[in-house]
């Protein structure tokens, strides 16, 4: 069959003697690409894409061309083209992935270099520091001396000169303030009161 097709056909485009080209070749044109991309469909586009550009240029082609390496050419550098296309979109993925796995490491070492309950103890201090700073003068010091001091009432009262009920009254608006802004850290807070 291959000797009956006529290259003269094919360059003054005769539909049946192309038909009977890609017939003839396109099975051998497509185990060849396959053997390199490893991906059917991408082959069969690269073949498909040379019969198309062969009965495109059909007319530029002498009569005794060898069609047959023509198309086998074409095919090659095309082949090439993708395998190179692949070869840079592996090298941007590799880049690409190990530029997240060294953020991903980063995270893991800030995360295992982490001790929450130092973040936690901060924060809460902060907010006790915060609290502390918007008390009233007086009530500040009842609540200092209560719990910081570790003094009972009487000895608050005694060294402030005001009564027990007064050192009471200072300690539950203190306590109320802080239950408010520590309402998230209520363990924190159980250990203040």
């Amino acid at each position: 069959m291959e000797t009956s097709i006529s290259n003269t056909k094919i360059v003054q485009g005769d539909p049946k003697a192309f038909e009977d080209l890609f017939r003839l070749f396109y099975p051998r044109l497509l185990s060849f690409a396959q053997s390199y991309l490893r991906d059917k469909a991408t082959a069969e586009n690269i073949i498909q894409d040379a019969f198309l550009l062969l009965w495109e240029r059909r007319e530029t082609l002498r009569q005794n061309s060898n069609i047959r390496a023509w198309l086998l050419t074409v095919v090659k550098n095309n082949i090439l083209n993708d395998i190179e296309r692949q070869k840079r979109q592996a090298k941007i993925e590799s880049v690409y992935a190990e530029r997240i796995s060294r953020e991903l490491e980063l995270r893991i070492a800030t995360l295992k270099g982490c001790d929450p309950e130092y973040i936690f103890s901060a924060e809460v201090t902060e907010i006790i520091q915060k609290v502390l700073a918007s008390l009233p003068e007086q009530c500040r010091r009842v609540i200092t001396m209560s719990r910081f001091d570790e003094m009972t009432n009487k000895e608050i009262a005694e060294k402030l000169n005001i009564t027990v009920k007064g050192v009471e009254y200072h300690i539950t608006n203190a306590l109320k303030k802080l239950r408010l802004e520590l309402k998230d850290y209520l363990l924190y807070l159980l250990f203040f009161i």
